[in-house]
């Protein structure tokens, strides 16, 4: 860690307010000076800002390689700003007066001055870049680290607004049409600059760093022309591409900036125009900052668009104003779209440069950030100006009046700019890597021939998983067409249509056939040999058809599966999005679940429920036909069989009532996540036989140590949970195999994590069964429908704006479809003892009427804790105060209810080779490594978490399993190839929530 010196704060604050004065002056005022003084015309005024940007870009690229190579800064700093403020003191000499003599008249001496200011300016730049924007840069970069370049940067980058307020501040002072008052301007500003020249000699210390070393293996020349290279282009395709964007953004700005001015003074008559950029500025970069806050969740696309929104916008305003209070409202859009475009355009830049190459890079960004915008922008401003009205000075030479037609130009580029970002967006969304995981890279068939109900487990079953055709060409079901492992090789419309033939085992020799789908994407509607048998409705829940009276039992049958998806928003559609980014990811269409067919007698089960407490469990059975009775055959924790028979089909399974064969009363063995035990058991009816299991445990929340907590079997538990979106890199909505989920469940318990929040989306059976069998516990998402707002639902609520009423409003479909899903969710997964609570809306995604939604949950299901508005937009009725907390670690307070941490932490950390995505990553932070990910995380947890259990925090939720698409803030990679975190750290971690827990 470097401790800087009162001396090195002194020179940043210094020399960078001075240098961006200088600039200022230059770009904004150096224009202003040759219209006032020499009459230049639009042609002028833009071959001398075009010359000043090739002057910029050549001395960047050429002088900035130079410092590399002779690997010191201060004399190219110092000596570059004593030059440099000679320079400008050059212009207090050029003037008619002075000219007129040696040119014989007004006409000829204006002509002069013009060429010789262009020629100056060229210098002065050459000069200024020199010492400023490559060697003083450069320097502020030797001189930080990791512990103190923010903080610097930080301070940097304020000063081109300090700058600009300074120099509208003390240009209100002078009266611009005075040749005199230009003179004394350049002396003040040369003379400052010159002087601080002098004093950096005592100010600035030459960094320690050997900076040769970074580039001895290659030649100066090497280094210039690494970033014009064709296979450097490919190599980075999106920079390019950005940087081109960024040189269209900066055409737009430069179309009107060099005649701004001259603008708001000269055609609207506003000789107090500062009174209106000034606060313009100082409003807008307020707004870039409260919207920076906002930019590692936004990502490129969605930070950029409004930036481009609000130039356009101010561009319209001002073509239309001529008063100050719309001019005003134009010059604030206008700027703001500004500064908050450059610093997203920076932001990116920086993000896609390759590491460690930066000063290679310069070259090409400085192109496109200074010397393309420098040239064309002017030269388009001149174009549109070349018929601009004439107006007579008083010496008898002419001047123009810029028109609004700058604006009108400037929102051409503007729209063609958004042309160039559809298509990088696009690029961006489509761009990806191949990732197999280790299951994936195997071979996978018959892969899914488990029992796809190990809660009602059957012998006689057959699953449908060969011989299938989507739309004419093959297809792997049970997986969906868009994932590697389906081998569809074709693209997936909205209409998909599934056929497959199938001949029934000689093994199914009862009754009667049923036809179970584990899940299909959205609509579905089934024919079996030409007759339509039914539909289904909603993506993500099993469904069954009797078709014992439409199959061939000695023939061979055709089965047909017409779906459509058109992602819908009225049905559940978690977090599919047809143009994946950020968040969002790809979408599955059709079959993604297993397609099964199952014997059963005339009377068979149907369903069952089961009710555990501590001591037992209630068991009802639902009958197709009436029944008689059941019995059932429990093997115990001891190995000794509990059997009992029940008449009618609900029974009490009181297990405290078996008598041991030494005499005592058996003690039931309770499940937890450390001792997950599961009851087996044998179901007979009169005619139908099934095997199941079964779990003695409650959840519950009581009040213990002055607080009311979470409690698991009657003593407290902290919820120590990662949210689990399942997602899989090579099956998207499917692993390769059942056993990935098990793997994925025991990769966080060995992290010490001991529930996984299933967020938005509803799994296979295998999944739940497998969080039973090893003991983890399972908060369970509702799947959302509805429209999503990121700047209502995500946004504002992120920057504390989060309450918001969701009664009232017209009730319909897609409200209806929710709740019908959501009531056949709970009944789904109802006797999965691992489930001990669900999440109802999150952030505010299609939420509606969550009080009565958490009352119709109780109704279902009063065994289970109800998390109703994750994150925020919290009503009345919920078991939990539940916070979402990004970006900042903060005091946690509870209140009357157990405050649960539902999403926290989602720190980012990229791994070579194993991230899916070419140009898109997101998440929230940056880590490098695996130890400074695991130390972020341990941060959140030991300052923010661990101090509040004993006050009543009753979990959080770390986002997340692994990463997902676009996403870099998983524990695992999205291939699951590379734990990201430091596996022993992580379990000492839990090991002190636990210890904090246990103590109370």
């Amino acid at each position: 860690m470097k401790t800087q010196k009162r001396k090195f704060w002194i020179a940043l604050i210094l020399f960078g307010l001075i240098g961006q004065v200088a600039w200022v002056v230059e770009n904004m005022y150096l224009n202003v000076f040759i219209y006032k003084i020499f009459n230049a015309s639009a042609a002028d005024i833009s071959l001398m800002v075009g010359a000043s940007a090739v002057a910029a870009a050549a001395t960047t690229i050429l002088i900035g390689a130079l410092t590399d190579r002779v690997g010191k800064r201060k004399i190219f700093i110092c000596g570059g700003y004593i030059i440099w403020g000679i320079t400008i003191l050059g212009f207090g000499l050029i003037r008619i007066d002075v000219l007129l003599p040696y040119y014989g008249g007004v006409v000829e001496a204006a002509a002069a001055g013009v060429g010789l200011v262009i020629i100056l300016d060229c210098i002065m730049t050459f000069l200024g870049s020199s010492a400023n924007d490559a060697a003083f840069n450069a320097w502020l970069t030797d001189m930080g680290d990791d512990s103190n370049r923010g903080k610097i940067e930080g301070i940097n980058a304020m000063m081109p607004l300090i700058a600009m307020l300074v120099v509208f501040g003390g240009f209100m002072g002078f009266d611009l049409e005075l040749a005199d008052n230009w003179t004394i301007i350049y002396c003040i500003i040369g003379g400052g600059v010159l002087i601080l020249g002098i004093a950096g000699i005592f100010l600035i210390e030459e960094s320690a760093t050997d900076v040769t070393d970074a580039v001895s293996k290659t030649s100066y020349w090497q280094n210039i022309i690494y970033s014009f290279r064709m296979k450097t282009v490919r190599e980075n395709k999106l920079l390019y591409a950005i940087i081109f964007a960024f040189a269209v953004f900066g055409i737009s700005i430069q179309t009107y900036m060099p005649y701004l001015i001259l603008y708001y003074e000269k055609t609207l008559h506003m000789d107090n125009y500062v009174i209106i950029l000034a606060p313009a500025v100082i409003l807008a970069a307020i707004v870039t900052v409260v919207y920076g806050r906002l930019y590692d969740q936004l990502g490129f696309q969605k930070s950029i668009v409004p930036c481009i929104v609000m130039l356009a916008g101010g561009y319209v305003v001002l073509f239309f104003s001529v008063n100050i209070v719309p001019v005003f409202i134009g010059s604030l859009l206008m700027m703001s779209g500004y500064l908050s475009g450059m610093a997203v355009f920076g932001a990116i830049i920086r993000d896609k440069t390759p590491m460690h190459m930066a000063g290679r890079f310069q070259g090409i960004r400085i192109i496109g950030q200074v010397l393309v915008p420098g040239v064309i922008g002017p030269m388009i401003g001149a174009f549109v100006l070349r018929n601009a009205r004439m107006i007579e000075n008083q010496d008898g030479t002419y001047s123009f009046l810029p028109n609004r037609n700058i604006w009108v130009a400037a929102l051409v580029v503007a729209l063609v700019l958004g042309a160039v970002l559809y298509g990088i967006f696009v690029m961006m969304r489509v761009s990806h890597f191949h990732l197999w995981t280790q299951s994936g890279e195997m071979e996978t068939k018959g892969a899914w021939r488990e029992n796809p109900h190990p809660q009602m487990k059957r012998t006689a079953y057959m699953i449908l998983e060969e011989n299938w055709k989507l739309n004419g060409y093959p297809i792997r079901v049970p997986f969906p067409p868009q994932s590697m492992l389906s081998e569809y090789a074709k693209k997936t419309g909205n209409e998909l249509e599934y056929e497959t033939t199938f001949t029934l085992p000689d093994s199914f020799d009862k009754e009667r056939i049923l036809l179970h789908f584990g899940a299909v994407d959205q609509i579905a509607k089934v024919w079996l040999n030409g007759e339509c048998i039914g539909s289904h409705e909603g993506g993500y829940l099993e469904f069954t058809f009797d078709i014992t009276d439409n199959v061939n039992r000695n023939a061979a049958n055709h089965l047909v599966i017409k779906v459509t998806d058109t992602l819908s928003k009225i049905y559940p559609y978690g977090k599919q999005c047809k143009k994946r980014g950020g968040m969002w990811y790809t979408p599955v269409s059709g079959i993604w679940q297993n397609v099964w067919l199952e014997n059963v007698p005339t009377s068979y089960i149907e369903k069952l429920t089961l009710q555990p407490d501590l001591e037992g469990v209630d068991l009802q059975l639902y009958n197709k036909q009436d029944n008689q009775g059941f019995r059932v055959e429990i093997k115990l924790s001891n190995g000794e069989i509990f059997e009992k028979t029940y008449v009618g089909t609900v029974g009490r399974i009181q297990l405290t009532e078996h008598v041991c064969a030494d005499g005592k009363q058996y003690v039931p063995r309770l499940w937890t996540p450390h001792t997950p035990f599961l009851y087996e058991m044998k179901i007979w009816t009169e005619e139908d036989y099934v095997e199941t299991y079964f779990a003695l445990r409650t959840i519950e929340i009581k009040e213990v140590a002055g607080a009311r907590r979470v409690c698991l079997n009657g003593e407290p538990i902290f919820m120590h949970g990662v949210l689990d979106q399942g997602y899989f890199s090579d099956g998207i909505y499917l692993p390769a195999n059942q056993q990935e989920y098990e793997k994925d469940i025991l990769r966080m318990k060995d992290l010490g994590f001991n529930m996984l929040r299933k967020h938005i989306k509803v799994e296979p059976e295998a999944f739940y069964y497998y969080c039973d069998k090893h003991g983890m516990l399972v908060m369970q998402d509702m799947v959302n429908n509805g429209g999503y707002s990121f700047i209502l639902d995500t946004a504002l609520p992120t920057i504390g704006m989060k309450t918001r009423k969701d009664t009232g409003g017209k009730q319909n479909r897609r409200k209806k479809i929710f709740e019908e899903q959501m009531c056949q969710t709970i009944t789904q997964l109802y006797n999965h003892p691992c489930i001990i609570a669900y999440t109802i809306f999150n952030e505010g995604w299609g939420q509606f009427d969550s009080d009565k939604m958490y009352e119709k949950v109780k109704a279902l299901d009063d065994s289970r804790l109800i998390d109703s508005t994750s994150g925020w937009f919290w009503q009345e009725k919920s078991d939990f105060d539940s916070e979402h907390i990004y970006f900042n670690l903060v005091d946690l307070e509870v209140k009357d209810r157990p405050l649960f941490v539902s999403e926290c932490g989602g720190y980012s950390r990229v791994v070579e080779v194993h991230y899916y995505s070419k140009y898109n990553t997101y998440g929230y932070g940056s880590d490098a490594n695996k130890a400074e990910l695991t130390e972020m995380i341990s941060n959140m947890y030991v300052h923010m978490i661990l101090p509040a259990i004993p006050k009543g925090v009753c979990g959080c939720v770390y986002t997340q399993l692994s990463d997902v698409e676009d996403e870099v803030n998983g524990l695992y990679t999205y291939d699951r190839k590379v734990c990201k975190v430091d596996r022993l750290q992580m379990r000492k971690l839990a090991e002190k929530l636990e210890e904090a827990i246990n103590i109370l």
